[in-house]
């Protein structure tokens, strides 16, 4: 089972180089279910791969002077921040064990599994419903970051 999680682990790395994007969606259900990590290990060890393969992927548009640093870090420190307090308060405050129904226990490790779910189904709904008001291909979006991306489709979502 682990040489599939290795297998696995290169097709992610190949649609990350492909598309660059996917890579904590493929990566925590391969580490947990293939590879036979925690939830919670999986997670973080998530984090650090795409970390990774976002730092080498970006060293090519580095050189050419194409990475916009304001952004990365309007972006970057939130969720360095988010990261470190959710793995230091909230990761460790929830129990083992949360609740036993009939034959069915909720453990940290489920609930973090179906939270994970959770957040697949709402990412992919929102990249494949349409919407409303996108720009044409002569606009650009309204000023601030979202000129960053020019005719970025997500951007759309922060936009006041």
């Amino acid at each position: 089972m682990e040489i599939l999680g290795y297998v696995a682990a290169l097709f992610i790395g190949l649609s990350l180089g492909l598309t660059g994007s996917g890579g904590s969606i493929l990566t925590v259900p391969i580490l947990v279910y293939l590879i036979g990590l925690n939830p919670v290990m999986a997670t973080a060890y998530s984090l650090f791969v795409v970390g990774l393969t976002s730092l080498v992927g970006s060293f090519k548009f580095y050189r050419k002077k194409l990475v916009n640093f304001k952004t990365a870090l309007v972006f970057g420190i939130p969720s360095l921040l988010t990261v470190l307090l959710t793995r230091t308060f909230i990761i460790p405050a929830i129990p083992a064990h949360i609740l036993s129904v009939g034959g069915f226990t909720l453990t940290k490790d489920v609930l973090l599994l179906l939270l994970f779910a959770v957040l697949m189904v709402a990412a992919s709904f929102s990249m494949i419903r349409k919407r409303k008001g996108k720009t044409g291909e002569g606009q650009t979006l309204a000023s601030g970051f979202g000129q960053c991306w020019g005719k970025a489709s997500w951007w759309g979502w922060f936009q006041v």
